[in-house]
């Protein structure tokens, strides 16, 4: 990790992981072009500023390109929106995650950044940056493992309590979806699959597969944990203690909003997002609340929904 390495070798250098793990399919084509393009913008809005090494990054220059005040799409400056400063920081602290990986740094200049939020204790959904780190750490070797596949069910809408029953004969990989059985808490659905979460649900699956000594044992053999005997509440811990493995390998295990549930509220935040409706959310975790809904994903819906969100600005 040299001193003098400048900034724009460093954010190639970031450019082309995320590409490679586009090409995995850990990020969506979608996601990779909306991170590189702000961060190309982050890059410019420092060397504005006269910044040339990646050294001379620090919080207070990042802070004020994620709070700026931008230009709306009707030609509007205006303060930031939360969710457009929230977006910044994502993609900030992805590129730094991916710089650390790379061992291009050790810092990380959003760490003591403060963004408008939830209150203190209450559940934080995955942010964006957050669930590709964990699908990145879910990765396989060897074999396709159990923490693989729990991060595929969760990011596909399944809670922790209905994890752990999935079983071969719930996937339809034709379909693009899994089946979940619900609770007493949640209806049984079906919840579609990324390209992601399918291929390492397909890949478990022919893994789990070939370990069954007999045939007719195959369908109903569980695909993130083992087909031992036990209760709801045990196969549910082990479901909590694979997903809470996954949380400390990205390092947000100190954050006392994130919990094992926090994966499953990433997917209703991207169904929100993409629809504007909190009823669409609902259905994906087969809630049967719209205020529970509103509630995992961190949304005031009766007043938020009014607000509108500033964006195309000149750094988001």
């Amino acid at each position: 990790m040299g001193q003098d390495l400048s900034l724009a070798h460093a954010v190639d250098q970031v450019l082309a992981a995320w590409e490679d793990m586009t090409a995995r399919q850990e990020l969506s084509e979608q996601t990779y072009d909306k991170f590189a393009l702000l961060l190309r913008r982050f890059t410019r809005y420092l060397t504005l500023r006269g910044v040339a090494l990646l050294d001379q990054v620090d919080a207070d220059l990042t802070e004020d390109f994620i709070t700026a005040r931008g230009r709306s799409r009707h030609g509007h400056v205006s303060e930031a929106a939360a969710a457009t400063q929230h977006l910044r920081c994502s993609v900030v602290r992805a590129a730094y995650r991916t710089m650390r990986e790379l061992r291009l740094t050790t810092e990380d200049p959003t760490r003591d950044i403060l963004l408008p939020g939830r209150s203190p204790g209450l559940l934080r959904p995955l942010s964006e940056d957050e669930s590709i780190a964990l699908r990145h750490h879910a990765g396989y070797f060897g074999r396709p493992t159990r923490h693989a596949a729990v991060a595929a069910l969760a990011l596909s809408g399944g809670h922790s309590g209905e994890i752990g029953h999935i079983s071969i004969r719930d996937l339809d990989l034709e379909g693009t979806r899994v089946w979940m059985h619900g609770s007493s808490k949640t209806d049984a659905r079906w919840c579609p699959l990324s390209p992601w979460a399918l291929n390492a649900l397909a890949e478990r699956a022919r893994f789990v597969a070939a370990q069954q000594l007999r045939p007719e044992h195959i369908p109903a053999a569980r695909l993130a944990v083992s087909n031992r005997h036990a209760s709801d509440a045990a196969l549910q811990a082990r479901v909590c203690v694979a997903l809470g493995d996954l949380l400390r390998r990205i390092g947000v295990e100190g954050d006392p909003g994130i919990r094992p549930a926090s994966v499953t509220a990433r997917i209703a935040v991207e169904v929100f997002e993409e629809t504007g409706r909190i009823e669409d959310a609902a259905l994906r975790l087969g809630l049967r609340s719209l205020d529970r809904a509103a509630e995992v994903i961190g949304l005031s819906w009766r007043t938020d929904a009014a607000e509108p969100i500033v964006s195309g600005d000149d750094y988001a």
